[in-house]
């Protein structure tokens, strides 16, 4: 699965854009207000007109790793 990692453009649409997301898909949430999100689900978050910015785009399993490699040097 291609995941993409956004970031939407002002405050107001960061609220109004997670709760559309998060009644839909499971959302990752990161640092600086910043989502991981499934790739397909930009249809959607167009669909609402909701402005956003791609910050990067990946696979699933490198997402998996960043979020478990950070979780452990925590540790």
């Amino acid at each position: 699965m291609k995941m993409v990692r956004i970031k939407f453009k002002s405050t107001e649409n960061d609220a109004i854009g997670f709760l559309e997301l998060s009644k839909r898909i499971r959302v990752v949430c990161l640092p600086e207000d910043t989502y991981e999100i499934p790739f397909s689900a930009l249809e959607m978050i167009d669909s609402l007109n909701i402005p956003y910015t791609v910050i990067e785009t990946e696979g699933f399993d490198n997402v998996i790793r960043k979020i478990r490699d950070t979780a452990s040097a925590k540790i």
